[in-house]
């Protein structure tokens, strides 16, 4: 336990940039959904914003001409299709929240993976004890918390709102049915983000790519409406305490202990199939 000051260190920073980098994605794909024409924006949820106004946009945007405002909008659009197809509706926060294009980056400057459900698959492995995971959970919750708040902060006050509002998923399936998708998807995803990148380096493909492998991944929906798993009960615990100062219902708790659970998993699968090398 003599490297655990530095891993407490690394897991509290790396959370907090991962935080804040992820509400920023959030703000990014939201403008660009705006300026698409579309009238939702990505909060992470499914529900689409009906405060958002012309005057909100044009408060944003508001120092370009009209023309140049349409030819935004044009490429816009065009960027908006190389994103799965639920980002313009705001039900894929795990492409904001568990994006590679995060999360591998953050790898290379700390060693870790700042995602719950991926260090919980970790310690499945033996990277991790469970003292170590006690310790490095909290961590998470804490990091995400002040990362939103952070990124709250500095935001300018007409997009403020809508960086913290919480993800909230449909409870029309029973309790069961959508932690059991919850744990499939997260698994999944925690094989897929530790596998894919090792491969791709392999083959000296550039891991920025390893997104596209994940596209599947982001768009499977864990609720009756069709929202995508946000891959990380931390996202959901610190939008909802930050955003609406309460405690997540008790109905969500598929979304909160689903990842956990499908981390555990995921160590399962890769013991199995992808285990470590012990002679290293």
């Amino acid at each position: 336990m003599k490297d655990l000051p530095d891993l407490v260190v690394r897991e509290a920073v790396s959370s907090i940039i991962w935080s804040v980098s992820s509400c920023i994605l959030r703000i990014t794909l939201g403008l660009v959904v705006l300026l698409a024409g579309h009238r939702s924006t990505v909060h992470g949820s499914g529900s689409s914003s009906s405060d958002t106004t012309e005057e909100e946009i044009m408060g944003v945007l508001g120092w370009f001409k009209g023309e140049i405002l349409m030819t935004l909008s044009v490429l816009a659009g065009w960027v908006l299709c190389l994103f799965p197809r639920k980002v313009a509706s705001g039900s894929a926060p795990g492409f904001v929240f568990a994006s590679t294009w995060l999360l591998l980056p953050i790898q290379n400057m700390f060693g870790i993976i700042p995602n719950i459900p991926t260090r919980i698959c970790e310690m499945s492995l033996g990277r991790l004890s469970k003292r170590e995971i006690a310790v490095v959970l909290p961590i998470h919750f804490l990091g995400a918390m002040l990362g939103v708040f952070v990124a709250q902060f500095l935001s300018p006050s007409i997009v403020a709102s809508h960086v913290v509002e919480p993800i909230i998923y449909s409870e029309g399936n029973p309790w069961l049915v959508d932690f059991i998708r919850e744990t499939i998807i997260n698994a999944v995803f925690t094989v897929a983000i530790l596998v894919v990148p090792e491969i791709m380096k392999l083959n000296k493909i550039p891991r920025g790519f390893a997104v596209l492998f994940m596209w599947p991944l982001y768009n499977y929906s864990v609720d009756a409406a069709g929202t995508a798993s946000t891959f990380g009960p931390d996202v959901i615990y610190a939008l909802r305490c930050v955003g609406k100062n309460e405690e997540v219902p008790l109905g969500q708790f598929s979304h909160m202990i689903g990842p956990i659970v499908g981390g555990l998993l995921g160590g399962k699968i890769m013991s199995i199939f992808f285990p470590d090398d012990v002679s290293m």
